[in-house]
This record gives structure tokens, C-alpha cells and sequence, in this order.
């Protein structure tokens, strides 16, 4: 009975032991921090690493150039002047002649002096000669853009009327019918809020990607354009 007694007792305590070991396991399991699913975990030091971090640019003919966020609306030919060969992280500037900070296999296009295009997403994106100052903060003049009068406004709206357009431009014949543009990007404001008060009558000048739709001058529908950059309220003394 002794016997029987003490085994029972060892029992119990082996028993105690492994469910001790296993809760401890769980517990540090569950206690470690993981990562997003799909995303490395941060390392020591990324936070900062990645506020350093330059915005794209590549390297050709000895020339830094650097991207201006603008699509060229004027380069329809698709000539390439060279391809961009290699690439450094985008925590660095582009050393070498063709070679970028954003990846390889890019074709590029030599422009005006201090601008050139690089072919991104079956579109030429305008870069800018990092070291260039003498035209500011301007919008480069290859960027789709035309003058119109606002015709009706509403509280989240335009509805605008082309009046200019640069010969240059493909879409110049298209712009035949009034044109509804959102106002996210609208340069006019109230009481430190975006507003269209008192637009209707007024003159603007809009700069977009370039791309339009709804043109077909048979549809009621206005036209809608694609990715409007800034929508600028034009004074009688010039554009603002």
C-alpha cells in the first residue's frame, strides 16, 4: 500500500512539472513582440536611417538629377537617350553615370538643359538638375496645364471652362466642354480652410498629369482629369 502510494505521489509531482514547464513556454511565446505579418522586424536605428532618406534622383553625364513629382505632358516621343544601369540604396545619393538611387533598367531622356525624363510606369516623369536655382519653386512649363474660368463652384467642386491651352499640349482640341476638378489641391482658401467662396466668374490656372476623360463632346458628362496637382487663382496683376 506504501508502495502503490509513493508512485502515486511521484505521479502527481512529474506531472506538476511538466504542466509548469509547458505554461512557461507559453508564456514566453506570447510574451515576445513579432513583427507585422509580412514585414522584417524593425532593427536598431531604422526610424532614423529612414528620415534620412533622399528622394529619387539619378546620375547622367556627370549631372545630378533629382525627381520633381511632375509628369512631362510634352514628351509623347518615346526615344531613349539611355538606360539607368545600376543602383544605390535610397539613403544615398547616385555616384556613377547611370545610376540611380531607385532601382535599375529605366529608360531615360535628355530634355531642356537642367531637366531630363525618366520612364516610371509607362510615363515620363520630369527630373530636375539637383543644383539648379534660377527658376524657384516654379512648375516646369512641360507640365500639363491650361486657363479656365469657373463657371460654377460648389462647397467640394469646380466646374471649369477652358480658356488657354498651349499649342504644345495634345489635349488642347479635346477641352471643348466644361471640366470638374475636385479642390483637394485648390490654392484658395478661408479662414485657414480650402474654399471655393466667391470663385465663380474668376480665373485659374490648373496643372494635372496630363491624362483627361469623358471628352467625347456627344457626352453630358464634363470631363474628369487625372491627378490634379494645383489648382492656382489667377489675379489680375498675374498668376499668383
Amino acid at each position: 500500500m506504501k508502495r502503490i502510494l509513493s508512485l502515486i505521489l511521484v505521479l502527481v509531482a512529474a506531472f506538476s512539472v511538466a504542466c509548469t514547464k509547458a505554461d512557461t513556454s507559453e508564456t514566453t511565446n506570447s510574451g515576445k513582440e513579432r513583427a507585422p505579418a509580412g514585414m522584417a522586424a524593425e532593427k536598431p536605428g531604422d526610424n532614423e536611417k529612414a528620415e534620412h532618406n533622399y528622394p529619387p534622383m539619378v546620375k547622367v553625364a556627370g549631372v545630378v538629377y533629382v525627381d520633381t513629382g511632375y509628369e512631362n505632358a510634352m514628351a509623347t516621343c518615346g526615344t531613349a537617350d539611355g538606360k539607368i544601369k545600376t543602383a544605390v540604396d535610397g539613403t544615398k545619393k547616385p555616384v556613377r553615370d547611370d545610376q540611380s538611387n531607385f532601382g535599375t533598367g529605366y529608360d531615360y531622356q535628355l530634355w531642356e538643359k537642367g531637366y531630363m525624363n525618366v520612364r516610371l510606369n509607362n510615363r515620363w516623369i520630369l527630373f530636375k538638375d539637383l543644383n539648379l536655382k534660377n527658376d524657384g519653386d516654379r512648375i516646369p512649363k512641360w507640365v500639363a496645364h491650361f486657363t479656365a474660368k469657373v463657371i460654377h463652384a460648389e462647397e467640394d467642386s469646380l466646374l471649369v471652362q477652358a480658356t488657354e491651352v498651349d499649342d504644345g499640349f495634345y489635349f488642347k482640341a479635346r477641352l471643348t466642354k466644361p471640366i470638374a476638378l475636385p479642390i483637394e489641391n485648390l490654392d484658395h482658401g478661408k479662414d485657414g480652410f480650402v474654399s471655393t467662396e466667391g470663385l465663380e466668374g474668376k480665373t485659374v490656372v490648373v496643372y494635372f498629369g496630363g491624362e483627361i476623360k469623358n471628352a467625347e463632346p456627344e457626352s453630358s458628362v464634363p470631363i474628369g482629369l487625372e491627378r490634379v496637382y494645383i489648382i492656382i487663382l489667377k489675379e489680375t496683376n498675374g498668376t499668383k
